[in-house]
């Protein structure tokens, strides 16, 4: 969001700007430079108060912000400045004149200078507004970016008899981690169970979701030998997300908690969802703390992923997966959400109760392969912009709006070029650039339009999420 709203003050810091030189020069009859100058500055300090008050909501004496501002900007200019001159003396384009008209000058260089300069002085001076010249505390961005964040204040127990609960883990081909997974379930619950936190009948349920491997006869092994274990296995492979929800509408307990099989969530955590649930919050998610398990790469995108979302309007805990408790009647009502295209993170926010959260450090995986590469990562990435946000659908409203401009003011410069000028190229602005221009426009809206009537045509099948097999 706050990128989204630097972009559109931008736009207005150069319609003040221009219409501000234009005025001083042809009313005021100033000089260029004068005009210029002066149409600077306003554009300069209309874009500064709306950066600190609107884009970043800073809260820094003004000067101070001013200052680390202006130094923001000096280093745009400069990076643009450099880019311009770099651009335009080493791209020339004459050499394709030839091609389109013998003979005639084609000296695009100035303006394609000036377009590859305003990457680098957009990203800078975003960059440094962001984390510069209007920078935000870490305590109160982690609040901007979970609005719907509760304190923990209260952890005296409304609840002091032992509650009956239920974990839930989905499973796919999880056969060299379970056993494991089992163990330390089992030296988490047994301590709970002496302490009188948990009612001795609390069990453990692994979802088979349709392994390839020996994950399920281990769940049949397990349940013999250990009283807590019960499996549920599904007809075949529906998804993580479909696999954990089938898990979460069929089993028994007072409170049901989920969490994945490969040990990267601290089990550790449950004691503090059980003394969060008892203090009288209906649902306790658990968020990582960090993410030094992750790769560069996943953590920044990761990251990124998070503040989209939040920008697109989703409303998503930060840095929370699939691992949390819920109470029952938390439970009910997710049974009311029979929508097909499932993002669980986003779901559950939306069904309100009180709530808050338990920090823990992610570990690596125990053993076994990650279920999600990075093709299943960028399905369930898109899955889950697409499922809560129809922004994407209004985006292509304002880019051809956008559109629109561009080529009206483009037609205008043609125009121009034709009428007082001899280096027009006879049908080349007319025809070439409109053609490839809104021709990857109009495949772009299509393409998100697609997605969109693809989810509607999954929703209104009405077919089954998941179809289990056996219960044990």
């Amino acid at each position: 969001m706050t990128l989204m709203r630097y972009l559109l003050v931008g736009v207005a810091n150069t319609l003040v700007g221009l219409s501000t030189i234009y005025f001083a020069m042809y009313v005021l009859q100033l000089g260029i430079v004068s005009a210029n100058a002066f149409g600077y500055s306003v554009g300069i300090l209309l874009s500064f108060a709306l950066n600190k008050t609107w884009t970043f909501s800073n809260d820094d004496h003004v000067a101070a912000s001013f200052l680390r501002y202006m130094l923001v900007l000096a280093v745009a200019y400069s990076a643009n400045l450099a880019t311009v001159l770099f651009a335009d003396a080493h791209f020339d384009l004459n050499q394709y004149a030839a091609v389109l008209s013998a003979g005639t000058h084609f000296d695009l260089n100035p303006y394609m200078a000036q377009a590859v300069g305003i990457i680098p002085y957009t990203a800078i001076g975003y960059l440094g507004s962001r984390y510069f010249a209007f920078r935000i505390p870490r305590d109160a961005e982690a609040t901007m970016d979970h609005p719907d964040e509760i304190a923990v204040v209260n952890t005296e127990p409304l609840i002091s008899r032992p509650i009956d609960a239920s974990i839930v883990v989905p499973c796919y081909n999880e056969e060299a981690v379970l056993l494991e997974t089992t163990r330390q379930l089992a030296d988490l619950l047994q301590p709970l169970i002496a302490e009188g936190k948990i009612a001795p009948s609390s069990r453990v349920y692994y979802i088979d979701d349709g392994s390839r491997d020996r994950t399920w006869e281990l769940i049949e092994t397990l349940s013999e030998t250990h009283e807590f274990i019960h499996g549920i296995k599904l007809s075949r492979n529906r998804g993580h997300q479909n696999a954990l929800l089938a898990g979460l509408l069929t089993t028994e307990g007072e409170v049901v908690i989920s969490a994945d099989a490969d040990l990267q969530d601290d089990l550790s955590a449950i004691k503090k969802m059980i003394d969060y649930y008892a203090a009288g919050y209906d649902i306790v998610y658990g968020v990582r703390d960090s993410r030094q398990t992750d790769t560069f790469f996943k953590s920044v995108t990761a990251k990124a992923y998070y503040r989209l979302l939040s920008a697109m309007g989703v409303e998503i805990v930060y840095n929370h997966a699939d691992y949390r408790l819920m109470s029952r009647r938390v439970i009910e009502a997710l049974r009311e959400f029979d929508e097909v295209n499932l993002f669980l993170r986003g779901i559950i926010p939306q069904l309100g109760f009180s709530s808050t959260l338990v920090y823990y450090d992610r570990a690596e995986r125990y053993a076994g392969e990650s279920k999600y590469p990075l093709k299943k990562m960028l399905s369930f990435a898109w899955q889950g912009i697409t499922a809560f946000s129809d922004l994407p659908l209004r985006l292509i409203t304002g880019l051809g709006l956008t559109v629109s401009l561009i080529s009206f003011l483009f037609s205008a410069w043609a125009i121009t070029i034709r009428l007082f000028t001899h280096d027009a190229v006879p049908g080349w602005a007319s025809t070439v650039l409109p053609i490839y221009f809104l021709g990857g426009i109009q495949l772009l809206c299509l393409g998100v339009l697609g997605e969109y009537l693809a989810k509607v045509y999954s929703e209104t099948k009405r077919r089954p999420r998941y179809i289990i097999e056996k219960v044990i």
